[in-house]
């Protein structure tokens, strides 16, 4: 049930929402079209037309849902990029209106009240008949005016800039983590952590080859991949298949299941491909990796929704594991750690989360973004007891193909034996 209900804020309520913000804008736009320019009516046509032309491909995106491969580079520049960047400028904005809407709310319900109020409403309306009232009121409306023009213009320049640029420059970024009872042989072992590819239209196979190009040169030990390696389609896989299949470490490439796998109307089509392009699923299972006489179990489960489903595929992927070995989890959605912690997981890896993809501010370690509404680990190391975590950022993008304050993200992950029992995340 919470896949679908996933699925179901992905593919209606997003694009809902979406609809709502531009049609909030749009009155807004028209009322300062007819204001600004009352004798030029093609000023208020020509809004009418930028919205419906952009609103109507957000519908037909949804319903029909393009595939990567489909469209020729210039249509992406012609069409798909400004379509994306107007949807990112606008969100923006309409959030800033409605938040603006909402403080004003109060006052306004205020004012009404009292001026049921003869007296008081009378004295109102002295007041604003000044000339000293009037010169403010007209004062702050043009700071409000300006306050928008400048809102609009940061807005359209921080979505292109999140496009071509933000969603482009990659880190490789390095973490450190100290594990009970690891082998000596295992001392300095490394692991590229790499999540949310979403091969879409978003992300081509010639992208992900420069992914798959990176990754192979950090020469780790073992390369994981913590699932989205599509957006929603079934086909999507293809174009990720022919790009990773060139993906290799001396111990393994392996990888989970996400919930965007699970939206693709054939998630079995997807596992399979993936499987069969070197990138081995562990799905509710684990594997012995061996590296000079040195193991730890790495451990795998496919995507879930809940806390109880999570304990329940936990038990079943670790199986009869000693546990004296150290066991590391590959988790699509970071949500449950508590959960691998009351099952003794040393490390446990996820992705899904973006990092925030849209970060608005990062304070110390808080995160200010849309993801911080769904869970509180957004991106980087995080710890219960002796169980630590680590949240990629990913690579790709989901909803608009935009990234701000969030680069995507490549990690190497270096094991050292924990000098004590407790974890030093």
């Amino acid at each position: 049930m919470p896949r679908e209900i996933g699925f179901l804020l992905f593919r209606i309520v997003l694009p809902t929402l979406l609809l709502a913000i531009q049609f909030i804008l749009y009155v807004k736009a028209r009322n300062w079209a007819r204001e600004k320019f009352p004798q030029r009516r093609w000023t208020q046509l020509l809004l009418a037309a930028l919205f419906i032309v952009f609103n109507a491909a957000l519908l037909y995106v949804v319903i029909v849902r393009p595939r990567p491969g489909e469209y020729s580079t210039w249509f992406l520049f012609l069409a798909a990029y400004p379509f994306f960047i107007w949807h990112g400028a606008t969100l923006f904005i309409g959030i800033a209106v409605l938040i603006s809407m909402l403080i004003k709310l109060p006052f306004q319900i205020i004012g009404a009240g009292v001026k049921l109020f003869k007296p008081v409403k009378t004295k109102i309306e002295t007041l604003q008949a000044q000339p000293s009232y009037q010169r403010f009121d007209a004062s702050r409306r043009t700071f409000i005016r300006r306050g928008m023009y400048s809102l609009t213009a940061a807005s359209f320049g921080a979505s292109a800039y999140g496009m071509f640029i933000g969603k482009k420059e990659h880190e490789i970024t390095e973490a450190l983590f100290p594990i009970r009872n690891l082998p000596h042989q295992l001392h300095g072992f490394t692991i590229a952590l790499v999540s949310d590819l979403h091969s879409s239209i978003n992300m081509l196979k010639d992208e992900m080859e420069e992914y798959v190009k990176i990754v192979n040169s950090l020469q780790c030990d073992l390369i994981l991949v913590t699932g989205d390696f599509v957006n929603s389609l079934t086909e999507e896989v293809y174009p990720f298949a022919e790009a990773f299949s060139n993906l290799s470490a001396p111990h393994g490439v392996y990888g989970v299941m996400g919930n965007h796998d699970f939206f693709a109307p054939q998630p079995e089509v997807v596992a399979k491909e993936v499987d069969a392009c070197g990138v081995k699923l562990l799905r509710n299972d684990n594997v012995l990796i061996t590296k000079n006489s040195g193991s730890l179990y790495l451990v795998g489960i496919d995507d879930v929704g809940t806390a109880k489903r999570a304990e329940e595929k936990i038990d079943v992927a670790l199986g009869s594991a000693p546990l004296n070995i150290p066991k590391l989890l590959m988790m699509h959605r970071p949500y449950f750690l508590q959960q691998a912690s009351d099952k003794n997981i040393d490390l446990v890896l996820s992705g899904h989360t973006h990092g925030g993809q849209v970060v608005l501010a990062k304070i110390g370690n808080t995160t200010i973004s849309p993801a911080s509404l769904a869970s509180k680990y957004i991106w980087g190391k995080y710890s219960i007891g002796n169980t630590q975590m680590y949240v990629n950022r990913g690579i790709g993008t989901v909803g608009l193909p935009i990234r701000l304050n969030c680069p995507p993200e490549i990690t190497k992950i270096t094991l050292i034996p924990a000098t004590s029992t407790k974890s030093h995340a």
